[in-house]
């Protein structure tokens, strides 16, 4: 692998499933008027998920 943009998404991957992986207890989420319990694993996920999809519409907004 030389391309080093490959390289550090690589690195950024494996470092999100290890912190994922470290916090798989069950945590309760409050947010308005909805209540669920639910685990840190996928909370951190659905964060990581939409800041990915931010910062994409940022780089694309832009542009514009």
């Amino acid at each position: 692998m030389k391309n080093p943009k490959a390289i550090i998404i690589l690195i950024v991957i494996i470092v999100l499933v290890i912190v994922l992986a470290q916090n798989a207890k069950a945590v309760e989420v409050k947010f308005l008027f909805w209540d669920f319990s639910t685990s840190a694993f996928i909370m951190y996920l659905i964060f990581y998920i939409i800041g990915v999809i931010s910062a994409i519409i940022g780089m694309f907004w832009r542009r514009i």
